[in-house]
């Protein structure tokens, strides 16, 4: 995880709002607490602070919240936002989204999902790229098989054209394996190549763990109906 992002962080429940603050550091992001919106808007328009996100109680009202992300959006045209909390009503989530806050953490969340979204909220992606990066967080014990050897890591993020998997035995870069892994009660083994090693002295990915990304090959139809039916059910629940 990258260090230097300010996250403004707009006070919800105290108690939800001191956890999430100290996971955020935890993370190596700087937390900004602030009282309200409005004091969020005045925040961005002081620059005092290079905020990189907005974090948004999915409880406020939705006009109150669109008004306040264009304003802020004035002074940082990309700001991008996320809503935390409760899941809120359908007409809550509607108007979330009409304010362009698309991304989502709910109550429930692991830290594993915790650290994917907020890289998604702070790698600089467009908000109107969101829906298209279909890109899910999963945690599963992954075994792999590089020229006759077996290695064991753990899959961080699943697409459907490959993986990052979590490793401090990380394979070259143009490396071919096998990866054996289970999706639900779904076992797969999957033909891969690697598309780029994240080591130390070596951080191609700065926001990813050690380890590796992986490209995958020769698909079979069943293996990628499952990985997108995954892919689909795990983002539902991680987007407004």
């Amino acid at each position: 995880m990258p260090t230097g992002h300010f996250v403004l962080l707009i006070e919800s429940d105290p108690a939800r709002t001191k956890r999430l603050a100290v996971q955020l550091v935890r993370l190596g992001i700087e937390p900004i607490r602030v009282a309200d919106l409005e004091e969020a808007a005045e925040t961005v328009k002081s620059r005092q602070y290079a905020v990189a996100a907005v974090l948004i109680p999915a409880d406020l009202p939705g006009r109150q919240v669109a008004k306040a992300m264009k304003s802020m959006r004035r002074r940082e045209p990309v700001l991008p936002a996320m809503a935390y909390g409760k899941v809120p009503s359908s007409a809550q989530r509607s108007d979330l989204r009409r304010a362009d806050v698309l991304l989502a953490l709910w109550d429930g969340y692991d830290e594993g999902v915790l650290r994917f979204q907020i890289n998604r909220l702070v790698s600089g992606e467009a908000q109107s790229a969101i829906r298209s990066s279909r890109r899910a967080p999963i945690h599963a014990p992954t075994r792999m098989l590089v020229g006759g050897r077996e290695k064991n890591g753990i899959l961080y993020n699943l697409s459907e054209g490959g993986c990052f998997i979590e490793t401090s035995r990380a394979s070259m870069d143009g490396a071919r394996l096998k990866l054996i892994f289970t999706i639900g009660e779904q076992p797969l083994e999957l033909d891969g190549v690697v598309a780029f090693s994240n080591v130390p002295g070596n951080l191609q990915r700065p926001n990813l763990p050690l380890g590796m990304g992986v490209r995958f090959e020769n698909l079979d139809a069943k293996q990628h109906a499952t990985i997108a039916r995954f892919i689909h059910e795990r983002m539902e629940a991680l987007e407004v």
